[in-house]
This record gives C-alpha cells, structure tokens and sequence, in this order.
C-alpha cells in the first residue's frame, strides 16, 4: 500500500487523511484526550526504544493490581 506522509514520520495511506491536533482537541472529552496522550506518548516511547512493550505491559498489570487493591470487594 502506497503511503505518504505528514508534519511526523507516521505513514498515512494515501487518500486518507489526519485528523489535525487542534481539530481532535476540540472534538475529544478530557478522558478521551488523556487516553490518546497516553497512547501516543508510550508509542513513542517504544519506538525510541526506551523501553519494550514487554516491558510496558508489565508496568501496566503492576499499576493496575495496585488500583484494584484499593477497591473493595462486595
């Protein structure tokens, strides 16, 4: 599939277009906005290599037995 590019190094299929940053700002609620900023910020992390996904999923299942520690059962 033919690619093309735009203002990152992403591949966008060609005929398809990105939402812009301002645009999805507006558009997305505060939780779906921390979630997307989440996301990108560990995409960018693994592809730089700082760490693994291995290495994220990890953390992630540490975090989380944490929170649900603090929930209590019914």
């Amino acid at each position: 599939m033919a690619k093309t590019k735009e203002s990152s190094d992403a591949p966008i299929p060609v005929g398809k277009r990105l939402i812009g940053y301002k645009e999805a700002s507006k558009k997305l609620n505060h939780d779906e906005a921390f979630r997307a900023t989440v996301y990108a910020m560990n995409t960018l992390l693994i592809q730089k290599g700082f760490y693994t996904d291995e290495e994220f999923r990890f953390q992630f299942r540490q975090s989380a037995q944490k929170q649900l520690r603090k929930i209590p059962s019914n």
